[in-house]
């Protein structure tokens, strides 16, 4: 009798902490979502200055076959080539894994461009972005790797 007494006593102690953890998560999940939705809007606006900012200053991205060291580098990368505009792009989480400061985040990125005179083409694929919390609180992107799905014989 005294064990569940006791046991009682310990939920009732850590039920706060355990509420006050999966709000803790459930505002990470939201501020990652939200920072995600800023990457793919300045993609879209073609802003490489807004979308550098989503990541750390020691960020690498890795697009198919290739390593792209730093967030300028990054920013760089992204820049869209004369002729060419992003109609749309989104990035879906399917599975995020937050602990502590750390963020793994595994999902399908959604996008359609479009060059010249031509009609917009759409393309999906695989993520897995790796987010840190910030100094500022705020969640940044250390790594980034994405690629479209195989090509189907």
């Amino acid at each position: 009798m005294m064990s569940r007494a006791l046991v009682a006593l310990a939920g009732v102690a850590l039920a706060p902490a355990l509420l006050h953890g999966q709000a803790g998560h459930a505002a990470d999940s939201a501020a990652i979502a939200a920072a995600s939705r800023a990457f793919s809007a300045a993609y879209v606006r073609n802003d490489s200055m807004a979308l550098g900012a989503v990541y750390v200053d020691t960020a690498v991205a890795y697009p198919l076959s290739r390593e792209v060291v730093g967030r300028n580098a990054i920013r760089h990368y992204f820049v869209w080539p004369d002729g060419y505009r992003q109609v749309a792009h989104a990035m879906t989480s399917e599975r995020l894994t937050i602990e502590g400061d750390v963020a793994v985040d595994v999902g399908m990125w959604h996008s359609t461009g479009q060059r010249a005179d031509h009609e917009p083409t759409s393309s999906s694929g695989r993520y897995l972005v790796v987010w840190v919390r910030a100094a500022d609180r705020g969640w940044k992107i250390l790594y980034d790797m994405w690629h479209p799905p195989p090509r189907t014989p």
